[in-house]
């Protein structure tokens, strides 16, 4: 198969057993498919095609899927594709992917491709985040010699305190996409990860230290595009847990998961001020591992996890037995100004990393740019497919 040609996925619907709500799955489970990662822009404006990737005799490569038709047509060839990086430009024309360390935007229409960016020999960069109009966009690069892994590709969660202890030399590198030009804002020896550009507000990014929560010494961190007012966005004792962080829509704040691990192991969403760094509680919440809010912030969604141990630190058993029973491993639908939540359907993912990413099989759930439809991966079926709930379909939402 090449860049042009056309797939076809067939579509499963079923009534969630729990909820009663439907629930859409888009790919066959006979080979893996997920959506990028969860903060992308990877659905067209009007919700009808989604940014996927999908592995076929051509390794994994990225598609764009008609949501009404199940028909994708491939977008990548070759190998070192980026699977969970693409996003689509807000023009609804444009393409961005990276290969091989090399970042590239790429009209749809035609194909045709230009270079916004290479990283240097012996860095491998990734975890692109744009700034709302695509004009400026930060990525981390770490130095390969440095990593616990020395470069080598590592599966599963094997090497993630490996390489959290190894203190590998990174650093944040914001780039003009129009120009093609790029500085380092940050170097430290420190595992950094997701850089988020604030929206509105182009000289803020946000970036996190990575690694197991009792290894790291805080989790969120800001910077200017220059470089200048480092700051930690607050203290993290080493039995809290803090994840995944997203900017609000309207760049106000910024909003994460709270997560005590002992003591009375309180969980709840909460929002930082990114001036002040005022910190606010929402509302308690299930323990999600991932969650985002819709265009407007009236709604977000979180994707629980069954059981007191953190993904990284559960067994091949553990996820088996996950797997076997039925555990709190739901989406769950919050109404932001109700400060309420509900469950949405069971996601009944295993967690594992067996196919090749730990990445793979996190539901990753978010909304579709028009805000009709949550989308989430799940190997419940077989290997990982992508899954979408239509937002009508909802009964306490179209009450």
């Amino acid at each position: 198969m090449a860049i042009g040609d056309k797939i076809q996925n067939h579509f499963t619907t079923e009534t969630d057993q729990f909820t009663g709500i439907k629930v859409t799955r888009l790919t066959e489970p006979d080979h893996t498919s997920h959506h990028m990662y969860f903060y992308n822009r990877m659905t067209t404006a009007d919700g009808s095609k989604l940014l996927m990737s999908q592995e076929r005799e051509n390794g994994r490569q990225l598609y764009l899927m008609d949501l009404a038709t199940g028909e994708a047509e491939q977008l990548t060839d070759g190998t070192g594709v980026a699977d969970y990086d693409g996003l689509i430009f807000p023009n609804d024309k444009e393409l961005f992917f990276s290969q091989d360390g090399v970042y590239y935007r790429m009209d749809l229409d035609t194909k045709e491709k230009s270079e916004i960016y290479r990283s240097p020999e012996g860095w491998r960069g990734g975890a692109a985040g744009m700034s709302d109009d695509f004009r400026f966009m930060a990525i981390i690069e770490t130095k390969q010699d440095t990593t616990a892994t020395q470069g080598k590709k590592a599966a599963g969660w094997n090497s993630f305190a490996a390489n959290c202890l190894a203190k590998p030399l990174c650093r944040v590198v914001y780039i003009d996409v129009d120009q093609k030009t790029s500085r380092v804002v940050l170097e430290q020896n420190c595992w950094f990860g997701h850089p988020q550009i604030r929206p509105g507000d182009p000289d803020t990014i946000m970036f996190c230290h990575e690694g197991p929560y009792d290894l790291i010494d805080a989790r969120l961190w800001l910077v200017q595009s220059d470089g200048s007012n480092l700051r930690c966005c607050r203290e993290q004792p080493n039995d809290l847990i803090l994840t995944h962080e997203f900017w609000l829509p309207d760049g106000s704040k910024l909003a994460f998961v709270y997560r005590e691990t002992t003591g009375d192991k309180i969980e709840n969403i909460r929002m930082i001020d990114p001036v002040t760094l005022e910190e606010e509680i929402l509302m308690p919440c299930s323990p999600y591992a991932h969650f985002i809010c819709d265009k407007q912030n009236k709604y977000m969604v979180g994707d629980s996890q069954s059981g007191d141990v953190p993904i990284h630190m559960l067994t091949e058993e553990d996820r088996r037995k996950a797997k076997e029973s039925v555990g709190n491993d739901f989406l769950y639908l919050v109404d932001v100004e109700k400060r309420r939540e509900y469950k949405l359907c069971y996601h009944g993912t295993s967690w594992s990393a067996e196919y090749g990413n730990s990445q793979d099989t996190h539901p990753h759930p978010f909304f579709t740019e028009d805000n009709k439809s949550v989308i989430f991966t799940s190997d419940k079926a077989g290997r990982p497919c992508i899954y979408k709930i239509d937002l009508k379909d909802v009964p306490f939402l179209n009450n």
